[in-house]
């Protein structure tokens, strides 16, 4: 019988040593859910060939939960009693369960198995890819353990970046020398879909936001007896902050993650692997007009968030301390120059180019699998605001440091 104990088993390590039968079923490759129809039914006529006793053989083999219950109801069909396995990857111990009949023994390389004890058998083998973790671990061990795994994580994340970016701006400054490399069509698609597409939504939270803003600022300005300082002090900062900052929080939930689901896609459904294989640049096809497409959108943007901010400061003033769209306009001219106007478009682009960057590196980073999408999708949402809050206060610095 085929017993578990604390320790890892090394029933898949002594597969060297065991002899497979010649006559075995050997079962190699991928056998997926997507395995053809074909292939079940070869694997199907192998099987009819053999009376009682039957050698299958995983040789380097990536199976899966279907293939183990078709497996099991062909055993059955044919009237199979005896079943010997060979196994050289442990993986695969795992759907054993899936293979378990009463028709018929299983033999794991000459190893009985039986069913007694299945949930025992898969926690003490199977769990934390098959190694144990001592229970008695203090948790100071275990605080350094994590935190060296973060920090090589972090090391290995910031070095790909680096290697992106410097790729990223190798490629650019090629197209730069030969603008042919610029791929026009693509870029004139993704300034309409990631600009003027996100256009309506981002002047809609513009509107609510410097309308929200404005009204909390004129109350508190009324009550100090100066309504008429909210005039300039919240278009200041509607054109200073709100404008740009705002809609680039917009357009980084939206693109960046919209950039990341789709070069991942691209990366599961192996577009990427055949635009290498037939010499096709990725940065010039893929990336560059993308980020692209925000550098030159983002500050046309901004021009219209500015505007609806301004407009939804413009109701707010009238409906809470009763000023009037003309003594507005008129303080406005007074005391709001155009610097502040030319200090949010300064940020546009940066933001832009920020967005765009972590989008199409995160997407890159996609191994090619649905989950590894899911959380890089993620990942590219959150780095895009972090570092769009971080340039933003960097701006703020910068401006304040130079009386701008």
């Amino acid at each position: 019988m085929f017993v578990v104990n604390d320790e890892k088993h090394s029933l898949c390590n002594n597969f060297a040593s065991i002899q497979v039968p010649d006559n075995a079923v050997i079962i190699e490759g991928n056998w997926d859910s997507f395995v053809k129809q074909a292939y079940i039914n070869a694997l199907s006529t192998q099987i009819q060939k053999h009376k009682e006793n039957i050698h299958i053989f995983f040789k380097r083999a990536k199976v899966g939960i279907i293939l183990m219950l078709l497996l099991r109801d062909t055993l059955q069909k044919h009237h199979i009693t005896k079943v010997s396995l060979y196994l050289d990857n442990p993986q695969i111990m795992s759907l054993l369960p899936f293979l378990l009949s009463d028709s018929y023994q299983i033999f794991v390389n000459d190893i009985a198995y039986e069913s007694h004890n299945i949930e025992y058998t898969q926690q003490k083998i199977f769990s934390y890819n098959d190694y144990q973790i001592p229970s008695k671990k203090s948790i100071f061990v275990q605080f350094l353990e994590n935190l060296g795994k973060w920090c090589y994580s972090f090391y290995m994340s910031a070095l790909a970046f680096f290697n992106f970016m410097g790729m990223f701006l190798h490629f650019f400054a090629l197209s730069c020398l030969n603008p042919s490399n610029f791929r026009l069509n693509s870029l004139a698609y993704h300034v309409y879909e990631q600009g003027f597409k996100a256009l309506p939504i981002g002047l809609a939270v513009a509107l609510i936001v410097g309308y929200a803003i404005t009204l909390q600022g004129a109350y508190q300005l009324n009550s100090m007896g100066v309504p008429i300082m909210s005039v300039d002090t919240t278009a200041k900062l509607a054109l200073r902050e709100m404008g740009p900052f705002i809609l680039a929080l917009v357009i980084a939930g939206r693109s960046a993650s919209s950039f990341t689901a789709q070069l991942g896609s691209m990366r599961l459904t192996e577009e990427l692997s055949a635009m290498q294989a037939m010499n096709l640049n990725l940065f010039y096809f893929l990336v560059i007009p993308r980020i692209l497409a925000l550098i030159i959108v983002m500050p046309l943007m901004v021009f219209a968030a500015d505007a609806v901010a301004l407009f939804g400061g413009m109701v707010a003033i009238k409906t809470s301390v009763n000023i009037g769209f003309e003594m507005y306009l008129e303080r406005f001219y007074e005391t709001v120059s155009i610097t502040h106007f030319w200090i949010g478009v300064i940020k546009a682009p940066v933001f832009g180019a920020i967005i765009g960057i972590v989008g199409c590196f995160r997407g890159l980073e996609c191994k090619g699998d649905t989950q590894s999408i899911g959380k890089m999708t993620t990942i590219s949402v959150v780095n895009a605001i972090f570092w769009i809050i971080m340039a933003n206060a960097i701006f703020s610095f910068i401006f304040t440091r130079f009386n701008l």
